[in-house]
């Protein structure tokens, strides 16, 4: 069994990573922003490991992730317990896919992207009409608010009521 060390190391940055290696700009912009979506605060760990992952390529595992980051930042990767608790919560917000393979490890890769758009529609209280939302901030809202307590959002009626007229409200 391969003994790790875990004394404290400085916070991995992007400064880290050798000139040369890293996964491209473009596929880590990319799932910073499904992370972002997701609720995920991005940090330098995450960065990082964001790039260790695009790099170890679909199906690595912990480990396999760990020695790639262990490349790229020569010699001084965050620790495994770091990456292991970053990885279940790229999982948990649907941004990772966890795989079991037959001989009971775990193996990583990208989920894949929601192709849909999600259906917010307004339900007026009293006549039941429904009324399609086409703002795609109160769905990002929406799948925020869903992502912090491990939820997805598929789809979401929201009941309002109208407002009165100025001259309908009942003065006293």
């Amino acid at each position: 069994m391969l003994a790790f060390s875990e004394h404290r190391r400085s916070p991995p940055a992007l400064s880290q990573i050798r000139p040369g290696m890293g996964a491209s700009r473009n596929a880590v912009r990319k799932l910073e922003d499904r992370c972002r979506e997701a609720g995920v605060k991005m940090t330098d760990l995450r960065r990082v490991l964001l790039h260790g992952i695009l790099e170890a390529g679909a199906g690595a595992t912990a480990i396999e992730i760990w020695k790639t980051l262990r490349t790229m930042t020569d010699g001084h990767p965050p620790s495994q317990g770091s990456i292991q608790r970053n990885l279940n919560l790229l999982v948990a917000r649907d941004i990772l896919r966890r795989d079991v393979s037959p001989d009971r490890l775990w193996h990583y890769s990208i989920a894949p992207e929601r192709k849909g758009r999600l259906a917010v529609t307004f339900v007026e209280a009293g006549t039941g009409r429904k009324i399609p939302c086409r703002m795609p901030e109160v769905a990002a809202l929406l799948r925020r608010a869903a992502a912090e307590h491990g939820l997805a959002v598929q789809a979401a009626a929201i009941t309002v009521t109208p407002v009165p007229a100025v001259g309908d409200a009942d003065i006293r």
